[in-house]
């Protein structure tokens, strides 16, 4: 992740166990080379369906080229044929510009075979110039400067008006490293980009959004899930979301949009989730436009989210938040919680100087819990950041360990019973997610490097090196059949695995238009499986785990601050950060009566598989992490949708 580093603190630290260094690059197993990626796309591409089988007739146009799938010598020449690099401020390019038919090397899209370990610069990853719209002198610029009001520093993000836009809940010094990816405001964008088209309509900065939304109150385009009335603006939802669609894709980074062009569009044509409810006073707060994972859930009663130096407790229902841990006598004041994570009775939250608390959620003392630092205040360490954690049950004391991923370039694994680091892993850069095998044996690492790497996960060594990212990657998970694995980068693609066999990518896809930041597995035992691709702004990606040919899409408005699975995966929350229509969105599960096609892997396409869940009925009653039982999953099953009562 990109470096940022608060204030130090005078809290004392923990000692942290000696790092084990990570051997070097030319150490690692084999990486396979940009051409042998280029292949792995080529083949996966040929046999996706076209993308215009089942779209409704009001999703947005990607202009992407997704026609016809792709080949081997197309990759080739795309790859051949791609660019340098482009500086920021040399204006938008289209699709079909004939610059791209101009020389370059396989090196100029994935750089050397083995590239070197170097912190990626956000500030370079979007140009400012071309993110301004055609119809506006090329001298305007929406990227505003930061704004001091009293104490506070306020950052606006593109596009933001700031006579339109609520002030910030929270004072925002970190975010002076600005998200130049990030989509405009609703509220602004309406006013800037497309009221302004319409006869005099009220804007969105006049709406009156209420404390709750449940899917009753939905009206169309009267009243929407965000409290919003379209009909009062003269226009229509879908056409406010396809022109800000159409809108923020002319501000996509050079070569992200050439990797886009070349990998087909996901059909959205899968009905997983629905709409339940949406609670707009708890609202999550993002430290960071690279970090969104500051939501978990451990039921519908139990929903957790980070806001500054505290981690707050509400419900599906919307209650009055209570604080689970406030650690502002451990965090510097412009400081904040970056992660959060939960298992069972544990949760765990990690800050941006590599503090760290752990609350036992069974306690009946209040909201005691355990702090602790990952490292000292070495001189030589630019940034701390936590900027992932998850938690799992050790193979031998089936006690909860949570692995924190720092900017520190480390890897670290905490017993949180006992408060105590007992590994700590050292990588060649800022390590930024990491997934544990359900095993216990495996572990996935991704980071400020393009490989993704595949570990031991008491050794840290890592024995699998895969190449199919062409830029940072933030998100990772490990379904819980122990096959699957995901991805996901800053080039807008999500890549899956199969455990089985590292040769190849099972499925390679990008994402409707933002940057995937947070992917989730459904739980087993929760019905048709699912992954789940977070996007930075407006997008929640439902991928068909079955087939990898589907999807769901659950669009909004506003940048996502996570998404958590409850355990038994029937509801889906949804942490929306926009300043004025966000909250905590609820989707529950739906479906359970549809038919699925045959999954996606590398089995034996003869052998009879019509596993829909992570594994066969059979063994869900065996398997001690299904919480639902044999005759609920049956109810789930049954299609009243033809009964006449």
């Amino acid at each position: 992740m990109h470096n940022w580093s608060a204030p130090h603190s005078t809290t004392p630290h923990l000692t942290t166990p000696p790092s084990q260094s990570h051997p070097d690059h030319g150490d690692w197993p084999h990486s396979p080379s940009a051409l042998a990626a280029a292949v792995t796309l080529a083949t996966l591409s040929d046999g996706r369906p076209a993308d215009d089988d089942g779209d409704d007739d009001d999703e947005v146009e990607d202009d992407d080229d997704d026609g016809g799938g792709i080949s081997l010598e197309d990759y080739q020449h795309f790859m051949e044929t791609m660019p340098g690099s482009h500086g920021a401020g040399e204006g938008d390019i289209d699709d079909e510009d004939p610059s791209l038919d101009e020389g370059g090397t396989i090196e100029d899209m994935f750089g050397p075979i083995h590239p070197s370990y170097i912190t990626y610069n956000a500030i370079d990853m979007f140009d400012q110039t071309s993110s301004i719209p055609h119809h506006l002198h090329t001298s305007t610029t929406y990227i505003a400067a930061p704004m001091a009001i009293g104490a506070q520093t306020i950052h606006l993000p593109y596009g933001a008006d700031p006579l339109l836009e609520p002030p910030p809940t929270l004072n925002e010094p970190h975010l002076s490293i600005q998200d130049r990816a990030a989509f405009c405001p609703i509220t602004s964008y309406f006013h800037r980009f497309f009221g302004h088209f319409k006869p005099v309509v009220p804007g969105l900065d006049l709406v009156q959004v209420p404390d709750f939304i449940s899917r009753d109150d939905l009206k169309g385009d009267e009243y929407d899930y965000q409290g919003i009335d379209w009909t009062k603006r003269n226009t229509t939802r879908a056409a406010v979301r396809k022109a800000r669609s159409q809108h923020e894709r002319q501000r996509v980074l050079h070569s992200v949009k050439a990797v886009r062009k070349y990998i087909h569009s996901t059909p959205n044509t899968d009905s997983f989730f629905q709409f339940r409810r949406i609670n707009t006073k708890p609202r999550a707060f993002v430290p960071h436009f690279q970090l969104r994972n500051i939501v978990t859930a451990t039921s519908r009663n139990d929903v957790y989210y980070a806001k500054g130096h505290q981690v707050l407790h509400t419900d599906a229902e919307g209650v009055p938040e209570d604080v689970v841990a406030d650690l502002s006598k451990h965090l510097a004041p412009d400081a904040s919680i970056t992660t959060i994570a939960s298992h069972g009775d544990v949760l765990i939250a990690g800050a941006f100087e590599g503090e760290y608390a752990i609350a036992n959620l069974a306690s009946t003392q209040g909201s005691a819990y355990t702090f602790g630092r990952t490292s000292d205040f070495a001189t030589d360490t630019k940034s701390r950041i936590v900027n992932h954690m998850h938690l799992f049950s050790s193979r031998r004391t089936y006690t909860p360990q949570a692995v924190l991923c720092s900017n520190d370039h480390h890897l670290r694994v905490l017993d949180c019973g006992t408060n105590t680091l007992i590994h700590s892993f050292q990588y060649p850069a800022a390590v930024n997610c990491s997934a544990t095998s359900p095993n216990g044996r495996m572990r996935v690492v991704v980071g400020d490097f393009q490989e993704t790497l595949i570990t031991n996960a008491e050794t840290g060594q890592a024995f699998e090196t895969l190449n199919s990212h062409t830029d940072d990657a933030f998100a990772c998970a490990w379904a819980d059949d122990g096959i699957h694995v995901a991805t996901a980068a800053q080039d807008s693609t999500v890549v899956v695995w199969d455990a089985r066999y590292w040769e190849k990518p099972l499925a390679v896809m990008k994402s409707e238009l933002s940057v995937p930041r947070s992917l989730h597995f459904s739980p087993i035992g929760s019905g048709p499986r699912v992954l789940v691709a977070a996007e930075a702004d407006d997008f929640i990606n439902i991928i068909n785990a079955q087939t990898w040919e589907s999807k769901q899409v659950f669009d909004f408005f506003g940048p996502a601050g996570g998404v958590s699975f409850t355990p038994d995966g029937q509801s889906l929350f949804i942490a929306n950060g926009e300043r004025r229509f966000g909250g905590i969105i609820e989707l529950e599960r739906t479906g359970w009566a549809d038919k699925t096609g045959r999954r996606g892997s590398f089995d034996d396409e003869h052998q009879e598989d019509i596993v829909t869940d992570w594994v066969g009925d059979g063994a869900l009653d065996a398997d001690g992490r299904v919480l639902a039982g044999d005759v609920q999953r049956q109810r789930r099953h049954v299609d009243l949708s033809g009964v006449v009562v």
